[in-house]
């Protein structure tokens, strides 16, 4: 947000004043050929109080106030919420206020209330205890407000669910035993599977029922807590009132559970590191409500914003539906690594990973932690996991249903046209594929050259060879530790393609070449 000066009216003095004294040597002159004025003379001290350096942390945080602002702003609007529709710049409710409640501390005091009204509760009767800087919400926030006395709760095992009787945020006693219902349901399977709970406030976990359908929204999860830095807090969650706006399919009750799943999975992670990085966040709360209820499938809808469908962009991006569609690398370790700690539970590769959240400064290093602990590492997973998104039904349970991973390149080799180089960037956490296609009669090899990012920076080459009348074959190409490799492979009439894999699970973006040739 550009800073205007603490002082306009001495500007404006000293620019009145230099005009006047300028006028008598300019006369009619100035009025026939005009020039930009002269910056004004300001003495320095006074320049430098006018001007001076914005605060990083206080931009960062009116940068999180006005983005939950702009997600609401739309709220007036009647049209019933669209399943796919996420924000296109990633500003997803729950982490923006996320953002909003860690960064608040920073903001100007004119602008602290303001931040603390959009984190506050539906219902003015259970404010955060004294000291936490709590407050009233405000029926002009954007967010749900109880303007009624008339509440009530529903409770049972730890869990509150509280609504109102009457007003547009009314539900009904039946459905609100019914959220109780989904709410512990979703809460034991978590518990059951390892994970923290969520952390007290000093009485039961709260969930809020308003009507969320108008303001666009799902549901989502935040602490009204001050908290500051990679530490826990207590959280609430508001759901709708009835999820009757939103469509057929899942339906009212699908739609109930995958939003209580997801979002009660962001109270849990809450209890591990309320800073950690949103696309992680996102990812594992989209992985688990698929987990929770695996015959909803409703996060299907978001692979095509991540590796599935944007193989060339970082996993870890953080706008649009991309953190949303990364759960697939999640179900594609989960998969691979299935080992439980109670009969139909979940996988615990997961919960391993926020295990060493809680201490780990990034994802990345939590992910290889948990890597770690079944002898493998980031850099190989996720290698195998690129080449994988090419066949999803080969690879993953329910891959028929999934897109496929789009090529990077695809060539056609044959007796005139023998070779080919090429070069693309090849961003963190990413991949790109490039495939040659045989049309090579007799017998023949692809003399093939790659050149990717160093081993110890993530560099990853798998080549995938179909022969014809078989299965693809996937294997690691072995490069040199600064990622290169030069290495024959079958091809001629026997042979569909050679498809090459350059995956990059390093911190930062590279570049990726190749070079293939048909040799006899």
């Amino acid at each position: 947000m550009p800073r205007r000066s603490h002082f306009p009216f001495i500007g404006l003095l000293f620019s009145l004043v230099l005009a006047l004294l300028m006028v008598p040597a300019l006369g009619s002159v100035a009025q026939a050929d005009p020039v930009a004025p002269a910056a004004p003379m300001v003495p320095a001290a006074l320049a430098d109080d006018a001007d001076p350096a914005q605060d990083p942390a206080q931009d960062e945080a009116e940068q999180a106030l006005e983005t939950v602002q702009e997600i609401l702003e739309p709220a007036a609007s009647p049209t019933a919420p669209d399943a796919s529709a996420v924000p296109a710049e990633g500003a997803d409710l729950t982490m923006a206020l996320r953002d909003l409640a860690v960064t608040r501390d920073d903001l100007p005091k004119t602008l602290q209330d303001d931040a603390a009204r959009l984190l506050a509760r539906p219902s003015t009767a259970h404010r955060p205890p004294p000291g936490s800087g709590g407050i009233e919400c405000s029926p002009g926030s954007g967010l749900p407000c109880y303007t009624t006395a008339n509440q009530s709760a529903t409770c049972d095992s730890g869990i509150c669910v509280r609504y109102v009787n009457d007003t547009a945020d009314a539900a009904s006693p039946g459905y609100a035993n019914a959220v109780l219902g989904v709410m512990k349901h979703v809460a034991s399977r978590y518990a059951a599977a390892g994970y923290r709970p969520p952390v007290s406030d000093g009485s039961e976990f709260d969930v809020y029922l308003a009507d969320l359908g108008p303001r666009g929204l799902y549901g989502y999860c935040t602490t009204d807590t001050r908290v500051s830095g990679h530490v826990t807090a207590p959280a609430y969650c508001v759901l709708d009132n009835n999820y009757a706006e939103y469509g057929p399919v899942p339906g009212p009750a699908g739609n109930l559970q995958v939003t209580a799943a997801h979002e009660y999975f962001h109270a849990v992670q809450f209890a591990y590191d309320v800073n950690e990085e949103g696309w992680l966040m996102e990812a594992t709360a989209t992985w688990a409500e698929d987990e929770v209820y695996d015959s909803i499938d409703d996060n299907r809808q978001y692979l095509k914003g991540g590796p599935l469908g944007q193989p060339a962009q970082s996993m870890d991006h953080r706008r649009g539906i991309a953190p949303y569609g990364a759960w697939i690398f999640f179900k594609y370790l989960s998969e691979r690594f299935p080992e439980v700690n109670v009969p139909g539970g979940m996988p615990t590769v997961v919960r391993d990973v926020w295990d060493r959240a809680a201490g780990a400064p990034t994802a990345r290093q939590a992910l290889g932690g948990a890597l770690a602990l079944r002898g493998t590492d980031l850099r190989t997973q996720f290698g195998w996991f690129t080449a994988a998104n090419r066949r999803p039904a080969l690879h993953y349970s329910e891959g028929a249903a999934y897109p496929r991973a789009k090529l990077w390149r695809g060539v056609k080799l044959t007796s005139s046209r023998r070779a080919v180089s090429d070069k693309t960037s090849l961003r963190h956490l990413a991949s790109r594929t490039i495939r040659f296609k045989s049309k090579v009669s007799g017998k023949a090899k692809l003399r093939v050259h790659v050149d990717g990012p160093k081993r110890k920076k993530g560099g990853y080459v798998l080549v995938t060879i179909q022969k014809k009348g078989q299965a693809p074959v996937t294997k690691a190409v072995k490069i040199n530790r600064s990622g290169d490799k030069t290495k024959r492979f079958a091809f001629g009439k026997k042979v569909r393609w050679v498809e090459i894999t350059f995956a990059n699970s390093g911190k930062r973006d590279a570049t990726a070449k190749v070079s293939a040739r048909v040799v006899r």
